[in-house]
């Protein structure tokens, strides 16, 4: 597995970009178009936005740095869209937002583990 890449602007900031190391496994699925894209029009028939499925990643870490983990909060408290890249060096995967908590546990003194859910936007 190839390393993978995330970028982000924070507000009022430039570009930033973190590479992560090889230290997580991945879960992939692609979703179905959420209900609450439909609406009723003035005449009351359904209105549907249909569009391609959403990839959502869910990306899970075990005993990580805390440097890693202090670069995933920051990651967190920007709120921001994210430019997520499977590869570092390849092409950008999808952009999306980081669904979940901030989830990182201390499980061992100086290590880390977490997760986070970066649903396509």
């Amino acid at each position: 597995m190839a390393n993978a890449k995330m970028e982000w602007t924070p507000v009022g900031g430039s570009r930033q970009s973190y590479t992560l190391p090889v230290n997580f496994s991945r879960d992939y699925q692609e979703l179905v178009q959420d209900e609450t894209d439909r609406e009723r029009a003035l005449d009351g028939t359904l209105r549907s936005y249909s569009r391609g499925l959403k990839q959502r990643w869910v990306l899970k870490f075990q005993y990580i740095s805390a440097a890693q983990k202090d670069q995933f909060t920051a990651i967190k408290q920007a709120q921001v869209d994210i430019d997520f890249y499977r590869d570092a060096t390849g092409a950008k995967t999808f952009t999306g937002a980081w669904t979940s908590d901030l989830d990182f546990r201390e499980v061992a003194p100086g290590a880390w583990s977490g997760s986070m859910v970066l649903e396509e936007i």
